[in-house]
């Protein structure tokens, strides 16, 4: 039967006219796809699954057949554990343009609701015996038996599709075979709650916000020739060198992938590496291109030209291409390998000025692990040691800090374990020293094993049972900091029948109708609240940047603790960094005895780096980053206590505070505690903000709702230790405080400073002028969007000037554009530069833009564009501060592409900001450090 004839049914329950689903193949049946089911049947298939929210909730696993996709409901979804049986009813066969279908069905279609690409990949059949995977499968569907393995992002490894002979429309049960993939305590749709190509919840996707991340090809594809070649003892040739020449015979090559396994190899003759936090890519390199290959075959070298750069030279050096595997790791300005997040910033950026942008201020590095082709050599049929031993030999004859030798440690994997849980790696991998290279095979030569953490939490209530799961669905997990109970994440998988009837029998009896938890957490299903007193044990994988539990598993019930005992462990670096941003202590580049001195390098390689750089290579902690960490810490147990104490940031400073469970923001409550935390976390931005500033005081002491004042001159009791400078004012010399050391920022957070107001010079040069700002305040009539459309107009006209301006939210309720200046700018030059762009604003928009002053003369709906805060001595609330605004406001630095009319200021506040710059990192000091030109417009430079 043709792909056309199948898709009949589909085509007849929709109107497309009004769904977007596709309508697939209409015109020409697919004579291309059909010629190549015959002519390849060894070709590689495609599955998909789609999480389904129409009626009911459901999964649609689709695998590729015949040139349709056959179609299955999972109403439970897939499982993990091979004693689960899970319905599946087929359906209609659906086009496999279907695969990449995302979105929402509208009301009154068939299937009307939101579809989520939850899994997708590539397939086999199980059992070919040589007639070809897709004829076995066909067969298998006939005879209702089908046997397959799954390589997806999420699900992999055997499953098997059974027919039930029952009446109606067909019916199968859909069953995971034992293997290295199965996890009987793990509930995977509880825990894969987001699109595997956009990374938006079901909730994103139906009101359509944007995707969080760029789509991407399923990973195990090779080649539409072809499916992935099978772990085996014989390897697949590499290409010959001349053809590496040939950029269309590069894409075909995929990396070597490692299989999950979940306890140390024990035997010997196994080599133990750290599992980096980057994008693993095959370098390949000739005199005549630079290729950086992803896993799905995208080149990535126009991203990284430092990378390319590198390898570039190194290939010149050797005299003959090479083809290296690794993982490209982002770099923070020390040099050090930080957070995945960082990367992610400039993975799809492809305008040259931002990917020279991003080259300088987040550089990027290869940590290289295989070498695959050695000039003439091919090298994969090689043992591991002896590739290991080539490439080696290769990087340590040429020094760079942006190709680095991989760490290997022989025979001890627990111990490596246990450092990738002290150092916060993502998890380790083990290689067989023996192993050949096989290209794009997941092999079990190589496993890699997962960091895996446990801790106690407090049930602070549970989500009603979905489809045939009985008592509950998930528990609702939280932990205390002082009086606070936070959410930390839900956690479903684990139970057994029985436990979770006696687990719901307990809740029963601490049942409140109020959530417990300081911000009560969204959930797919109902939730009911009970008073937190049931501590649970839980195993996760890690902590997410906002502070959330990933795959946590219920292991027991702990009745040998209070739940007023149970806090978020500090035990690990990778807790304790993705909150504050703190960054990953990298593993080192070859095997060393203490691993309190990692390098990053070889030893000689790094010597000869340090040697140029003038610095040691030894990766030490910097103490301004440590001592936030430590004074986090201690903020958290003095506000659990008292409220009163003494922080020590150092042997020599410290600072006394006083009542931090006072409430300074009342809806929703934050904690003048939590202001001090807030800045102690986000001090490695701020301090380079205010740094060198004077500051003027806007104090709070009993919070937003109290009564406010302003004071110039510091506090007569101001620690010795609070930096104060005499600065010229108009009253002759006066004394101010002056920013830049954590001691001074959490006095003036103690005193009641809830936000930082710098001046815009510095002591060194007080009269000169280092930016110059337009604050874009929304007058009566006017909201956001009117904001937002001065601030882009204000934006149009920088562009015309060729001068740049860096955006950040004022905190309240518009935006701030700053303009850096040139050195020794005078604040004249400020206070010209800032009227000439929003006088020339206003005139150009005069129905949304005005620089009247007195709010009364103003048009109504317009947003007034100040330039007049541009005066010695004046001050606005800097990048990162807090604001004494309801809901902990922060003052956000922006990216201009981020302006648009869902820009939300609500979403910038002391909660979400340490997390916002986790993963999107300093979007003010590098932006700021670009100084304009002003000649062009006729302003010099002036004191």
């Amino acid at each position: 039967m043709s792909s056309r004839k199948n898709l009949t049914e589909y085509r007849r329950k929709r109107d497309f006219r009004i769904t977007g689903e596709p309508a697939g193949e209409v015109d020409k049946p697919s004579a291309t796809r059909v010629k190549r089911v015959h002519a390849a049947p060894e070709r590689t298939l495609e599955f998909v699954i789609q999480k389904h929210a129409a009626s009911h909730l459901h999964y649609d696993l689709r695998l590729e057949m015949g040139g349709t996709m056959k179609s299955w409901a999972v109403p439970k979804g897939p499982s993990l554990d091979p004693a689960m049986k899970r319905l599946a009813m087929e359906v209609e066969d659906h086009p496999i343009e279907y695969n990449k279908f995302e979105g929402s069905i509208p009301k009154g279609q068939y299937g009307g609701g939101t579809v989520m690409i939850w899994d997708r990949g590539t397939y086999t059949a199980d059992n070919s015996e040589g007639s070809g995977h897709e004829a076995t499968l066909l067969r298998g569907h006939e005879a209702g038996e089908l046997k397959f393995t799954l390589s997806g992002e999420r699900l992999r490894g055997s499953y098997v599709l059974v027919r039930m002979k029952r009446p109606g429309k067909p019916q199968w049960l859909l069953l995971k075979h034992r293997d290295d993939h199965a996890n009987s305590d793990s509930d995977i749709t509880e825990s894969e709650t987001t699109s595997i190509t956009t990374g938006r919840t079901m909730d994103e996707i139906a009101e359509g916000k944007p995707s969080r991340k760029q789509k991407r090809r399923p990973s195990t594809r090779t080649s539409r020739g072809g499916p992935p070649p099978q772990d085996k003892s014989e390897a697949v040739d590499v290409q010959r060198p001349h053809q590496i020449n040939t950029a269309a015979s590069v894409p075909s090559l995929a990396p070597m992938l490692a299989s999950v396994a979940s306890t140390v190899p024990s035997d010997s003759g196994w080599t133990f590496e750290p599992k980096y936090d980057g994008i693993r890519v095959l370098a390949v390199g000739s005199l005549t291109q630079i290729q950086l290959l992803s896993r799905n075959g995208n080149d990535k070298a126009r991203q990284f030209p430092e990378i390319v750069q590198a390898i570039r030279k190194l290939v010149a050096q050797h005299g003959s291409p090479l083809i290296l595997d690794g993982e490209i790791v982002a770099l923070s300005s020390e040099g050090e390998v930080v957070r995945f997040q960082v990367l992610q910033q400039r993975m799809h950026v492809t305008d040259a000025s931002s990917i020279a942008t991003h080259s300088e201020n987040s550089p990027a590095a290869l940590m290289a692990f295989d070498l695959l082709l050695d000039g003439e050599e091919a090298l994969p049929n090689l043992p591991w040691s002896d590739r290991r031993k080539r490439l080696a030999s290769t990087l340590r004859k040429r020094t760079s800090s942006q190709i680095r030798l991989s760490e290997s440690v022989p025979n001890d994997g627990n111990v490596m374990l246990e450092r990738a849980r002290a150092a916060g790696w993502e998890g380790v991998i083990a290689k067989r020293m023996d192993s050949p290279y096989v290209f794009g095979a997941r092999s079990r030569h190589w496993v890699k094993l997962k960091v895996e953490f446990r801790q106690e939490f407090v049930v602070g209530g549970y989500t009603e049972p979905r489809n045939s799961r009985e008592h509950l669905g998930a528990l609702l997990l939280g932990y205390f900091s002082g009086d606070r109970f936070i959410y930390a994440g839900h956690a479903g998988g684990g139970f057994t029948r029985a436990g979770l009837k006696d687990m719901r029998r307990r809740l029963d009896a601490l049942s409140v109708t109020a959530a417990p938890f300081e911000q009560a957490p969204r959930t797919n299903e109902k939730a009911h609240w009970v008073r937190p007193e049931i501590v649970v044990e839980i195993k996760f994988n890690e902590w997410t940047t906002d502070g959330k539990l990933r795959q946590p598993v219920f292991l027991g019930i702990r009745d040998d603790k209070s739940a007023r005992e149970v806090g978020r462990e500090r035990q690990s670096v990778q807790v304790e960094e993705r909150t504050k941003g703190k960054k990953r202590k990298a593993p080192s580049s070859e095997p060393v005895a203490d691993s309190s001195a990692l390098l990053l390098v070889p030893e000689n390689v790094a010597g000869e780096i340090g040697r140029k750089r003038g610095r040691s290579t030894v990766r030490r902690s910097k103490p301004a980053s440590g001592a936030a960490s430590s004074v986090t810490s201690q903020l958290e147990q003095i506000e659990g206590g008292r409220g009163d104490g003494i922080v020590k940031i150092t042997e020599e400073q410290q600072v006394k505070v006083t009542s931090l469970g006072k409430v300074y923001f009342p809806k929703p409550r934050h904690t003048k505690g939590e202001v001090l935390r807030y800045y102690a976390e986000m001090a490695k931005y701020i301090l380079p903000v205010i740094a060198d500033r004077p500051l003027v005081l806007r104090r709070f002491p009993e919070g937003i709702d109290g009564t406010p004042f302003f004071q110039q001159k510091p506090p007569k009791e101001a620690p010795p230790g609070v930096r104060v400078e005499s600065i010229d004012t108009d009253e002759g010399a006066q004394p101010r405080i002056v920013g830049g050391d954590l001691e001074t920022l959490l006095y003036l957070a103690q005193i009641g400073c809830i936000s930082m107001d710098p001046w815009q010079s510095r002591v060194q040069s007080i009269d000169a002028a280092d930016y110059t700002i337009l604050d874009l305040d929304p007058g009566p009539g006017a909201d956001f969007r009117q904001v937002v459309e001065v601030a882009l107009a204000v934006q149009e006209e920088l562009g015309a000037l060729q001068i740049t301006g860096v955006p950040k939210t004022s905190g309240s309720r518009g935006i701030h554009v700053v303009l850096p200046l040139p050195t020794g700018s005078g604040y004249d030059t400020a206070l010209i530069l800032a009227q000439l762009v929003a006088t020339q604003v206003a005139g150009t928009h005069p129905k949304i833009a005005t620089v009247e002053r007195r709010v009364d003369r103003r048009p109504v709906g317009t947003v007034y564009v100040d330039y007049l805060q541009n005066i010695r001595g004046k001050s606005v609330a800097c990048a990162y501060s807090v604001r004494a605004k309801p809901g902990a406001l922060v003052s956000a630095p922006l990216e201009w592409s981020e302006i648009t009319p869902s820009l939300d200021l609500r979403d910038f506040t002391i909660a979400t900001m340490p997390s916002r710059v986790a993963q999107s990192g300093d979007l003010w000091s590098p932006a700021m450090k670009k100084r304009n030109s002003l000649r062009a417009i006729g302003l010099g430079s002036k004191k």
